[in-house]
C-alpha cells in the first residue's frame, strides 16, 4: 500500500502541487495565507459582536471564497501545464492533468455536499450546484472574455429575450431534482467530469493559439500595463486602453510643441514614460469612461425600472465605497512596478535638457506624486460621503468612509529612496492592500468601541502628518537621485 501510494504521488504530486510551489517562490502564497488570517479574524469579530449564527454563515461565506478562488488557482495551474507541445510528446501526459482535474472536481464537490449539505439537510442540491459552479468557473478561466456576458449583461438587460428560456431550463431542471434526484446526480456525475476533462487540450493548431493567448494574458495581469508600452493584448485590448486613456495622446502632443529646456517640463515628459498607465492623464481618462458608463446604466435602470435611489444607502453601497477606495489606493498598488518596468528608459530621459537632478529631482517627484495621491483619495471621500448621506446601518454603511481613513497615512509610502528599489514582487505589490485592510479593520473596531468618526479623522491626519515629516528629509532630501529607478538595488 505504501509503495501504490507512493507511485500514485509520483505521477500526480507534482502535477497538483505545481500551482503552490509557483506561488510559493513568488511570494504569493503569503498573500493568500494572510489574507484568510483576516477573514478569520473577521469571523472571530462578528462571533464576539453579533452572534455564533451571524459567525457561523460569515464562516460558510469565507469557506466558499476559499474554495472557489482555490480552484481557480490549481485549474489555472493545470492549464499552464497542458503545453501544446508536452501533450504531443510526453505520453500520457494529458491523461494525468485530466484526472488530476476531475478528482479535485469531485473532491471539493463531495466536501461542499457533505459540510453544507449536513447543516442544511439537502448534499445532493449542495453537491449538483458545487459541481456545476466548478465547472462554470473552468471554462471562464479557459475562456476569459466569458467573464462579460455572465456578470456584466445581465446587469445591463441583454438577457431579457433569454428569460423566459431560462426560467424553463431552471424549472425542468428543479423539477427533475424534485421527482428524479437518482437519476439527476447519476448523469451529473458523468457529464460534469466528462466535459471538464475537454477542457484541457491534446495539442495541435488550436491547443497553440490558445496556450498563447493564454500567456499573453498571464503577462498582461503581471502589473500595471503601461499606456505607451507595446502589451500584448490584442487589437480589442489595445483598442480599450486607448479609449480608457484617451488625454494620454493630446497631452503628450501638447507637452511635445511646449518643450523648454526647463525642469517642470523635462519631468512632465519623463513622467509620460515612467508613470505610464498611472499617469494624470489616464487616471482622468479611466474616470471619465467609467462615470459615462455608469450615468449611461443609471438611465437605463431608471427608464426600465424606476428604482428607489434612496435603496442605495441601505443596500449595496459598501461594495460601491470599497471600488473607489481602491482607486484611491491605485498609486500605492502599482507605482513601483511601473517605475522600475520604464528603468532602462530614465536613464535615456536624464539626458534630456533641464532634466533635474539629485535633490530638485526627489522633490519635484516626491511633490507631483503626493499631489496626484491625495486628489485621488480627496475624490474618493467626496462619492464615499455622498453614497454615506443616503443613510443606512450605522458603522457599515460607514465602512468605506474607515477604509479611506486607514488609506490616508500610506501615502508617506510613495516617498522612499526609488535608486534602491528592488524589482517589485507580488508581496510587495500586495503589501498596501494588506495594510489597507487590517487598517480598515482597525478603524472600524474603535468606531465600533465608541470612538467618534471626528477623533478617528483627527488620528489619521495627525499620523499622516507624522510619516511625512519623518519620510521626506530622509527618503526625499538625503536619497540619491530617484532616476533610474533601481539602479543601486
Amino acid at each position: 500500500m505504501s509503495l501504490r501510494m507512493r507511485n500514485f504521488w509520483g505521477n500526480y504530486g507534482p502535477l497538483l502541487s505545481a500551482p503552490l510551489q509557483q506561488r510559493r517562490h513568488t511570494g504569493e502564497l503569503w498573500v493568500w495565507l494572510t489574507l484568510l488570517l483576516i477573514a478569520l479574524v473577521l469571523v472571530l469579530g462578528v462571533a464576539i459582536a453579533v452572534d455564533t449564527s451571524a459567525a457561523a454563515k460569515v464562516l460558510g461565506f469565507v469557506t466558499l471564497s476559499v474554495l472557489v478562488i482555490g480552484w481557480c488557482i490549481c485549474f489555472d495551474g493545470l492549464r499552464q501545464q497542458n503545453h501544446p507541445h508536452m501533450a504531443r510528446l510526453v505520453p500520457g501526459h494529458v491523461a494525468r492533468l485530466r484526472r488530476c482535474a476531475v478528482g479535485l472536481m469531485l473532491s471539493v464537490s463531495l466536501g461542499v455536499a457533505g459540510v453544507f449539505g449536513a447543516a442544511t439537510g439537502s448534499p445532493l442540491l449542495w453537491g449538483l450546484g458545487a459541481g456545476a459552479v466548478l465547472l462554470a468557473l473552468a471554462v471562464c478561466v479557459r475562456w476569459v472574455w466569458l467573464w462579460l456576458p455572465l456578470t456584466i449583461l445581465p446587469l445591463l438587460g441583454f438577457w431579457a429575450p433569454v428569460e423566459p428560456l431560462l426560467q424553463s431550463l431552471w424549472a425542468g431542471l428543479r423539477h427533475w431534482y424534485l421527482t428524479q434526484p437518482a437519476s439527476l446526480g447519476l448523469l451529473a456525475a458523468l457529464l460534469l467530469p466528462w466535459l471538464l476533462s475537454r477542457l484541457l487540450q491534446e495539442g495541435g493548431a488550436t491547443h497553440r493559439r490558445s496556450y498563447r493567448q493564454q500567456a499573453d494574458l498571464r503577462q498582461l495581469m503581471a502589473g500595471p500595463a503601461s499606456a505607451n508600452t507595446a502589451k500584448p493584448m490584442g487589437d480589442i485590448g489595445r483598442a480599450f486602453a486607448q479609449l480608457f486613456a484617451w488625454p494620454f495622446a493630446p497631452w503628450r502632443e501638447h507637452l511635445l510643441r511646449a518643450a523648454k529646456p526647463e525642469a517642470r517640463s523635462a519631468l512632465a515628459r519623463a513622467e509620460l514614460v515612467s508613470l505610464g498607465s498611472l499617469h494624470w492623464s489616464c487616471i482622468l481618462g479611466g474616470l471619465s469612461v467609467v462615470w459615462i458608463i455608469l450615468a449611461l446604466l443609471a438611465g437605463w435602470v431608471q427608464l426600465r425600472y424606476a428604482p428607489d435611489w434612496s435603496e442605495l444607502g441601505r443596500n449595496g453601497s459598501v461594495g460601491l465605497q470599497i471600488g473607489f477606495v481602491c482607486a484611491a489606493l491605485n498609486p500605492l498598488l502599482g507605482l513601483a512596478a511601473n517605475l522600475y518596468r520604464s528603468r532602462r528608459e530614465q536613464a535615456l530621459l536624464m539626458l534630456l535638457p533641464g532634466m533635474p537632478k539629485g535633490r530638485v529631482l526627489n522633490r519635484l517627484m516626491g511633490q507631483r506624486m503626493l499631489l496626484q495621491f491625495y486628489l485621488q483619495w480627496g475624490f474618493a471621500l467626496a462619492v464615499v460621503a455622498a453614497v454615506v448621506s443616503l443613510g443606512g446601518r450605522e458603522h457599515f454603511s460607514r465602512l468605506g468612509l474607515y477604509a479611506l481613513l486607514a488609506v490616508l497615512p500610506m501615502g508617506g509610502w510613495l516617498l522612499r529612496d526609488w535608486s534602491r528599489q528592488p524589482m517589485p514582487s507580488g508581496v510587495r505589490i500586495a503589501l498596501p492592500l494588506l495594510a489597507g485592510l487590517l487598517g480598515t479593520g482597525l478603524v472600524f473596531g474603535l468606531a465600533w468601541a465608541g470612538i467618534g468618526l471626528g477623533w478617528l479623522a483627527a488620528a489619521s491626519l495627525l499620523l499622516s502628518v507624522g510619516l511625512l515629516a519623518w519620510r521626506w528629509p530622509r527618503y526625499v532630501l538625503s536619497s540619491p537621485s530617484a532616476m533610474p529607478v533601481g539602479r543601486w538595488a
